[in-house]
């Protein structure tokens, strides 16, 4: 019986309107995947958009007790998160020399819940332990660290049938996250009206970031691999390269290290909107 398998995927790929074929064939193939092997945990790293995390925004974090949301026409509910587990392995990350943090409650946003929604149908559809990354406020860790971190939660949950998820977008700019995080807490309303017209004022002064694909196309390179050669390099001028968004990709290297497997990509779309969908399995 196999014991592990990796997704790795972009968020807002089902969202309503959006027109995203290929991926969304993907998710879905993605999908009948995770059915098929039926995992008795689902480890998810995930990030957040600065909502979840704001007086204190820890560089990695094992969350005990998650909600999601509902943001973003994202599901709403409770995660069926095995808390015990979750303190096992934050004693065996400090034991390993790694600062993590224990998130004992958090209400996860879309970067957790579409993913979750598009995987397992449900948000307590089976056991998800929350493993947040900061992608959203810099400084942030290095892929290298991440890829560290990663690869201890594998070794971690080695004897169980896991599934590991990476959520978050591929080159991408978001000039709402351009400004630093001040702690502020906003309502939902209030946050979509600054984003809207941080938005709108960076398409008026014409600061929008033009991106390649050349970012993405190194990137996936190296998860479809089993080198870590490639991960000092990937970050290198990273915002100038794959806009500010890229920096998500912590969450799949901390997948693709836990899942300890080269990755296959099963659809990818440049658009400077960072959407693909990875798989990988191993016996």
């Amino acid at each position: 019986m196999k014991k592990r398998l990796t997704v790795c995927a972009s968020h807002l790929i089902t969202l309503p309107g959006a027109p995203h074929g290929p991926v969304r064939e993907a998710i879905g193939a993605a999908r009948e995947a995770v059915d098929e092997f039926d995992p008795e945990l689902v480890v998810f790293f995930g990030t957040d958009h600065r909502r979840a995390f704001r007086s204190v925004v820890p560089t990695f974090a094992v969350v005990l007790e998650a909600t999601a949301r509902g943001d973003v026409a994202g599901p709403t509910g409770s995660y069926d998160v095995p808390a015990d587990l979750g303190r096992a392995l934050v004693a065996d990350l400090v034991a390993h020399e790694f600062d993590i943090a224990t998130a004992y409650s958090a209400a996860l946003d879309h970067a957790f819940g579409h993913t979750t929604r598009d995987l397992l149908g449900a948000v307590d559809a089976k056991p998800v332990l929350p493993i947040f990354v900061n992608c959203a406020s810099p400084p942030h860790a290095t892929f290298r660290r991440a890829a560290a971190l990663g690869r201890r939660v594998g070794e971690f949950f080695a004897d169980k049938r896991v599934l590991y998820v990476g959520s978050g977008g591929l080159a991408h700019d978001l000039p709402g996250f351009r400004e630093p995080e001040t702690g502020a807490v906003l309502t939902e309303e209030e946050r979509q009206t600054w984003i809207k017209d941080v938005n709108e004022r960076a398409r008026r002064e014409g600061t929008i970031r033009e991106l390649v694909r050349t970012w993405d196309e190194a990137f996936l390179a190296g998860i479809c691999g089993t080198s870590w050669e490639w991960l000092d390099e990937i970050g290198t001028d990273l915002v100038e390269r794959g806009g500010n968004g890229a920096a998500e990709c912590l969450t799949w290297t901390a997948a693709w290290a836990a899942g300890a497997q080269p990755l296959r990509t099963l659809a990818h779309e440049f658009d400077a909107s960072g959407r693909a969908v990875v798989i990988t399995e191993s016996a």
